[in-house]
């Protein structure tokens, strides 16, 4: 347990770009994980990361493990899709779960198979598509798609990616009264052939870009299969370089069911963090 004195062990850990701070719920008790969250997630003050991930033991006799998300401004989400991959694999090295698992979230349950440095996910949640909605953005109204699979998204298709800065585009959608006063995470997509498609992602909570979403990459492939462009598997490149696969069904009456994410997965370093009640 945690007290604020006694050194915290993390894990930090990468998925595709997506860096989290990662800590064993069996080991520590941790009473303001979203004041923590604040505090290491900050880059050049601290650790520096897009998430704090804590993993443990599930409560319940049907699933391996519970893991809970909190971004870094503090907040808990509900799922995180490379935040759960690297919680997958994490689990495995600290013995809290074996290499075939049920993960429990908030944002529904999760299947994951672990590989290596490989993970897989299968979300047994449904996901919730909408196609063309119109948002309002900094430069007027904007057409794009939604999509939910535990977190919400917009997906705006583009002819080519933009190699500049994703704020003075994104951030006022991110916002967007249409989608509700807890926003959404946004994605420009570009389609590169029926089986591929590259992503930027400005995450909320994160307030930036992240150099990968898998979530996002879900949402982006999924819709823009529902609106004719892609077909599964649907590679994604992430800004980082790094691929995700996505996979899913799609039934004859354009239901989407058994959504999979798939890509790799790195341990960075693992180290302590002491003095937990010092200012900074």
């Amino acid at each position: 347990m945690s007290d604020g004195t006694s050194p915290l062990a993390f894990c930090k850990m990468e998925g595709a770009g997506n860096d989290f701070i990662l800590i064993n719920g069996a080991l520590f008790e941790l009473p303001e994980p979203g004041t923590l969250a604040e505090r290491i997630c900050a880059r050049r003050t601290s650790v520096g990361a897009d998430g704090l991930i804590v993993v443990g033991p599930s409560r319940r006799s049907d699933a391996d493990a519970r893991v809970r998300f909190w971004n870094p401004d503090g907040q808990e989400t509900s799922t995180c899709g490379n935040g759960t991959r690297c919680a997958a694999r994490f689990a495995v090295l600290e013995g809290l779960a074996p290499d075939r698992m049920l993960i429990e979230t908030l944002g529904g349950d999760i299947d994951a198979r672990v590989e290596g440095d490989t993970v897989n996910l299968a979300f047994r949640t449904v996901p919730s598509l909408s196609l063309d909605i119109t948002v309002t953005g900094l430069e007027g109204p904007q057409l794009g798609h939604r999509a939910d699979i535990g977190v919400p998204h917009l997906v705006i298709p583009v002819a080519a990616l933009p190699d500049g800065p994703l704020d003075p585009v994104c951030q006022p959608l991110r916002r967007a009264p249409e989608l509700g006063p807890e926003g959404a995470n946004v994605n420009l997509a570009e389609v590169v052939n029926r089986h591929r498609i590259r992503i930027r992602t400005y995450e909320r909570g994160v307030e930036g870009e992240t150099l990968a979403c898998g979530s996002g990459s879900l949402s982006s492939a999924m819709t823009l299969c529902a609106a004719g462009h892609v077909d599964p598997p649907v590679d994604v490149e992430t800004h980082s370089g790094s691929v995700l696969t996505v996979r899913f069904r799609r039934d004859t009456g354009g239901v989407f069911s058994n959504p999979e994410l798939e890509g790799p997965t790195r341990v960075v370093y693992r180290a302590e963090l002491g003095d937990l009640d010092s200012p900074g």
